[in-house]
């Protein structure tokens, strides 16, 4: 055919029901790889194509078969089939046109889940289409019937993926059109794994049953469907492959408990296996847990659920049900967030992993139930249209001021540091969906500073009735800006240390996930690189990093890493070279330098190098804000001037070179080193924190208050941690003496805590176990 016959001929193609739905196609391909994080193959592209390719191809099938006078109803089904991979392989083209346009990441497993995701859904929604075409046939108001009926499967499967998140612990879903939706933004390592190769297993067996059954039908003079005769070729081989193939169908589909493809309260509770009854908190727990562990987590979630009451002046549900997972792995099986803690207002439940004492996100999470007792809807929650349309800002705002955590920088002092850099944005856009255009850290902070203000400065009332669905400025009868501007001038009284500008800079102004090229594939690539370098399998974390830095040449942490193998295990020369460079490179954030050099100073430390790696650890720990992570450093840095401390501390904190940290082989060091150094203070209060960290609460309290005792810890980081150890194992162990003199130690003239942060912490746990308990 020549050029000039072939256009009119595609013409005349694009006119019908399948081109219109091609152009269809195309256009949603061309223009959604234009949308950040949707160019290219990748999860939120297959979640678009899922969602809309389908339908189109439903529709435009089941047009053209309800307008085809008769055909068997075997060749409507093969063409459906056959509609519904051209278009899968539209969008597929133009998906991975726009991957060559921005250098995709991971193209070869972006098209095996899209062949598994929506690929395999467009298929399935041409053969639909066949169905559709079937059902539109000879009706008046065909093509109505035709979008109707094309679009009604799959909004009915969306919809009942939809109802099963409502009604039980679970927030992914598979779908026979979408394929897998993960159910949360902030997992962005989002792999579905075997359970969606074999939910697609169940879609190939009734694709196979409809083809075969669609054999054994034969259209009859009036147009009406009837069986063929049993004489025919392979019939009844084709009647047991049918039958066998629906059986296939059914079972996976019974069977998705088992398989991974869906949850409910019962089977997550019978996963678990241990639950315990409260007066206001019902936990599920895993069945390993021990009987004092199970007691304590429930006075936990009774006590946390207690101040969260009342910092918000409100009662919750008469009843809330705390899960509790073994660890982030089973919490994903199960319900589908990973390392993301979900609570579920409407149904009364949080869902966390388990955790030390006092559970760290336990009370955050109880505080979005106890705010649904004033929230809107049925989702009981902030946001417009009876909060249909959620207002993140102020959900999650109104957590972390009910229940804030124990960093000793507050949110209030962290947002007054972005206020003087200025990336403080203004508070309303805060409170709004651009919430989610920031990073996660950047925007949780200033929700929660801000939401603690309007608590301070009007009360809990006024919190309450603007969670509740009244304008914020109805409530304070202030303008957003004369709000704006009260909220800066109380950050301007607040005094931060000077380190927290460039610590703020590096934590809070950096891309939300949508802004980032590739996250879903970088920090999966960079979980499996952690994985392995921590396990010391050096080749395999070297060749992961790799793999990570040719997506994203600019991973500081990969390049890191990197370098501290090449110095531990290869090139020592060149991988001291590569530190020495990132240290002192004064364009990248202060925290990934100050990381590059304790990278050093671990190296020079189990070189030896003692001297040179206490200084590193010295200079870092001064200028560190992190309370945990600054009282490490000390104490490496004490470790690396002591010799009787070089040992426990190393094999605790860095192993021994050749191997990873291990704490048993530590604690007989650091039992070894008390023997021979029975006034060391530090040495007690190593022995005394493990202890408590790992529930040994009698023992940690003696080692601890030896500690005290002798008087002699040299950093106030240090003795502020063992008050707040002997905080918490007097709340265990509801030990009145010790919670009456840690407290006093806290609140005396002389105490080592600063106001705010972690002093509120300890004094606010002591005093939440002592009201809690007769």
């Amino acid at each position: 055919m020549s050029f000039r016959g072939a256009l009119p001929a595609a013409r005349r193609w694009l006119a019908t029901p399948v081109g219109v739905g091609a152009l269809a196609v195309g256009a949603l391909g061309v223009l959604v790889g234009f949308v950040p994080l949707f160019g290219g193959v990748g999860y939120e592209h297959d979640l678009a194509a899922g969602l809309f390719c389908p339908s189109v191809a439903a529709i435009a099938v089941g047009r053209e078969s309800s307008r085809a006078p008769g055909g068997e109803p075997l060749r409507h089904v093969v063409r459906g089939l056959s509609v519904g991979l051209l278009y899968a392989l539209l969008t597929l083209a133009l998906a991975l046109g726009h991957g060559l346009r921005l250098r995709a990441c991971d193209p070869v497993g972006g098209v095996t889940v899209y062949a598994l995701t929506a690929g395999a859904g467009t298929v399935m929604g041409g053969a639909w289409g066949a169905l559709v075409g079937e059902l539109a046939r000879g009706r008046r108001r065909g093509r109505l019937a035709c979008a109707t009926l094309g679009i009604a499967l799959p909004l009915a499967t969306a919809l009942f993926s939809f109802g099963r998140f409502v009604r039980s612990p679970m927030i992914f879903a598979y779908d026979p059109f979408v394929g897998f939706f993960s159910g949360t933004l902030y997992d962005t390592v989002v792999d579905a794994g075997t359970p969606l190769l074999v939910y697609r297993l169940g879609s190939l067996a009734t694709l196979t049953a409809l083809l075969t059954l669609a054999s054994l039908l034969r259209r009859a003079e009036s147009g009406r469907l009837a069986w063929a005769p049993r004489g025919s070729a392979l019939h009844r081989e084709r009647a047991l492959l049918a039958a066998a193939a629906a059986a296939v169908s059914l079972w996976i589909t019974a069977s998705g408990s088992e398989l991974g493809h869906y949850q409910s309260r019962e089977t997550v509770a019978a996963a678990l296996g241990g639950a315990l009854t409260g007066a206001r908190c019902d936990i599920v727990f895993p069945s390993s847990l021990a009987p004092e562990e199970s007691a304590l987590l429930s006075q936990d979630c009774e006590e946390q659920l207690a101040a969260v009451e009342a910092r918000l002046g409100a009662r919750g549900p008469v009843k809330i049900t705390a899960f509790f997972f073994r660890d982030a792995g089973e919490k994903r099986r199960l319900m589908g967030a990973e390392h993301t803690y979900i609570a579920k207002p409407w149904r009364e439940e949080v869902y966390l992993q388990l955790d030390k004492y006092p559970h760290p996100v336990l009370g955050h999470e109880l505080a979005h139930v106890v705010a649904g007792a004033f929230g809107q809807g049925p989702f009981r929650v902030a946001g417009s249209f009876y909060g249909l349309v959620p207002n993140p800002g102020l959900i999650e705002g109104i957590a972390v001021a009910a229940s804030p955590d124990d960093d000793d920088v507050t949110d209030l002092a962290w947002a007054k540091t972005m206020m003087d850099l200025g990336i403080l944005p203004p508070m309303q856009r805060v409170f709004s969906l651009a919430f989610l255009g920031e990073a996660s850290a950047k925007s949780y902070t200033l929700a929660g500073a801000f939401v603690a203000h309007i608590l301070d400065t009007y009360g809990a009332n006024a919190v309450r009735a603007w969670y509740g669905g009244a304008s914020l400025e109805q409530v304070t009868s202030a303008s957003w800006e004369a709000l704006d501007a009260a909220f800066r001038a109380r950050l301007a009284t607040i005094a931060v240390a000077p380190e927290a500008a460039a610590i703020a800079r590096a934590r809070f102004d950096r891309p939300s996930l949508f802004g980032r090229r590739c996250p879903h594939v970088v920090d999966a690539l960079r979980r499996k690189a952690d994985g392995c370098r921590d396990a010391r399998q050096v080749d395999e974390a070297l060749a992961a990093y790799a793999a990570v830095l040719r997506e994203d040449a600019r991973d500081v942490p990969s390049q890191i890493s990197v370098a501290y193998l090449q110095r531990r295990y290869r090139d020592a020369a060149a991988g001291r070279a590569a530190l020495d460079r990132l240290a002192g490179d004064a364009s990248l954030p202060i925290v990934h330098r100050d990381r590059a050099a304790e990278a050093l100073a671990d190296t020079d430390f189990l070189d030896g190098a003692y001297e040179d790696a206490a200084r590193r650890y010295t200079e870092l720990a001064a200028r560190s804000l992190a309370e945990d992570h600054a009282r490490t450093l000390e104490v490496k840095a004490l470790a690396a001037r002591s010799a009787d401390l070089r040992r426990p501390v190393g094999l605790l904190l860095l192993g021994d070179g050749a191997r990873a940290p291990d704490p048993f082989v530590a604690a007989l060091a650091l039992g070894a080193a008390l023997e021979a150094r029975p006034e060391d203070a530090v040495l007690y209060y190593l022995a005394g924190r493990n202890q408590i960290q790992r529930a040994f609460y009698p023992q940690g309290i003696e080692l601890l208050e030896r500690a005290l005792f002798l008087g002699t810890l040299p950093s106030p980081r240090l003795v502020r941690e063992a008050l707040w150890q002997l905080a918490v194992a007097a709340c265990a162990t509801d030990n009145k003496r010790v919670a009456q003199r840690t407290r006093a130690a806290i609140v005396d003239g002389a105490s080592p805590f600063h106001p705010g942060g972690r002093r509120d912490a300890a004094l606010g746990l002591l005093g939440r176990c002592a009201a809690g308990r007769p």
